[in-house]
């Protein structure tokens, strides 16, 4: 481990010629991946990633290096490059020693069990439950793609401004990838059950069987599945998993990141309506078991809940330090990265539609023809959204009729939020996934209650 002194070191290297601000990230990952095919063990993979960035800043400008060479001397070097590329020839600090502060934070997630002193047999015996179980599901179950992952990271961050913040993140999680079909008709996806857990995520064997039930019966429902017509008609959204929605419509556009490069439908509109009065937002790190929940932001802030839209109204940005300069805000402990090969920025952590009051049957009683989504897949965010649906079904005088497949959802999301007419009264949350973007790969989770949309298009045949 670095000690104070280095790290003081690097900092003042770091600003000799003119920065404002400098920040080291330390990291030390350990990795582990189980692949297991055909009642076979095919691969088991074990990592570690260790490293250290540095990030610089001057006013708006920043500049970002990262090394695995912990030596003093590669540091220094490392350190000295970002402060040439910000040189500023009006200024340049001489330093004294930082008095680094450890701050302590509350973690939302602790660790029952490390899953480092599990033996691999174990976790392989937990991969062969589960997809011998996938495999008595449903006889058109054709290949099963199971795979174990764990992983252990620590971090520590040092500022100029004194701070010195650690954290641990222990996820564990098994994906399960599926094959289906019948008569030339075949189907294959992938899901994971995720948890911000350690080993003591496999304790009840019938929350991960639940999961591959799930998963199974969903994937094979899209064999006798029907093509749907392009149109508009009202959507009705699942709670829980379908708080993608909101993830990928406006979530995104409400980070600085966006915000500050004109790429957001909402800039400059806080204090504005911008949605139904029936839609608040919120962003919230501190929840506890869930995925997108850590003590501390990649920058070392305390996590926080952060109230995006309030009853229609937009409240705020999800803002990190470099985003905060450039729009003359205040840090939301919103600083996520993957790790120390990438400079932060603002993400998302837990993002939820809260809770309303509104009939959840009477959602789907009251119309006519509509789509009902149960299950939202991968999509792409911005002003303009695309959605693949996983699992959706056509609405009939009322009720919930035939499987549809090849359900695509796209539109602009800040006319669609306008529209949302109904929320109701049972919060659902979900596992959670990774989010990509700028600063790495990121755990998230996106959530709500069953919600509807008055009117909007699904992309069909």
């Amino acid at each position: 481990m670095i000690n104070k002194k280095n790290i003081s070191e690097i900092i003042k290297t770091a600003l000799s010629t003119g920065g404002d601000f400098a920040e080291i990230f330390l990291e030390d990952k350990d990795e582990l991946r189980i692949n297991y095919k055909r009642n076979k063990v095919t691969a088991i993979t074990t990592s570690r990633i260790k490293g250290v960035g540095i990030y610089i800043l001057l006013g708006s400008r920043s500049v970002y290096l990262h090394t695995n060479d912990l030596s003093q001397s590669s540091l220094l070097e490392t350190a000295k490059v970002g402060a040439e590329f910000l040189a500023n020839k009006q200024s340049s600090n001489k330093l004294n020693n930082i008095n680094f502060n450890c701050s302590k934070s509350i973690n939302p997630n602790p660790i029952k069990t490390l899953p480092s002193l599990i033996a691999h047999n174990k976790k392989i015996d937990i991969l062969k439950e589960i997809t011998d179980y996938s495999y008595k599901i449903d006889k058109r179950v054709i290949n099963m793609d199971s795979t174990y992952f764990d992983n252990d990271q620590k971090i520590a961050i040092y500022n100029s401004e004194g701070l010195h913040a650690v954290d641990r993140r222990i996820n564990s999680k098994i994906r399960l990838g599926a094959t289906v079909g019948q008569e030339g008709s075949y189907y294959d996806e992938w899901e994971d059950f995720t948890k911000a857990k350690g080993f003591e995520a496999f304790e009840n064997n019938e929350e991960y069987l639940d999961f591959a039930h799930s998963f199974i019966t969903s994937l094979v429902g899209n064999i006798d599945a029907v093509p749907f017509e392009s149109c508009r008609v009202p959507v009705v959204f699942e709670g829980g998993n379908c708080g993608t929605f909101w993830h990928e419509t406006c979530g995104h556009q409400l980070e600085s990141y966006a915000i500050a490069r004109n790429s957001s439908d909402f800039e400059g509109l806080i204090g504005q309506k911008v949605a139904s009065d029936k839609v608040t937002l919120v962003d919230d790190g501190t929840i506890a078991g869930l995925y997108g929940s850590a003590a501390i932001d990649d920058e070392g802030n305390p996590t926080k809940r952060n109230v995006l839209i309030e009853k229609g109204i937009l409240k705020g940005y999800l803002v990190d330090r470099l985003g905060g300069r450039l729009l003359n805000m205040p840090s939301t402990s919103s600083g996520r990265r993957q790790g120390y090969t990438f400079a932060p920025t603002s993400r998302m952590t837990n993002t939820y539609l809260q809770a309303g009051e509104d009939c959840e049957d009477e959602m789907i009683s009251s119309v006519e023809k509509g789509v009902f989504v149960k299950k939202l897949g991968g999509g792409t965010g911005g002003r303009e959204f695309s959605i693949a649906v996983k699992e959706g079904y056509l609405i009939e005088e009322g009720r919930i009729t035939k499987r549809l497949k090849g359900l695509i959802l796209n539109g602009r999301g800040i006319e669609l939020i306008k529209k949302v007419d109904r929320v109701g009264k049972k919060l659902v949350t979900e596992d959670g996934s990774f989010c990509g973007a700028s600063s790495g790969l990121c755990p998230v989770t996106s959530f709500q209650p069953r919600m509807r949309i008055s009117n909007m298009f699904v992309g069909g045949k």
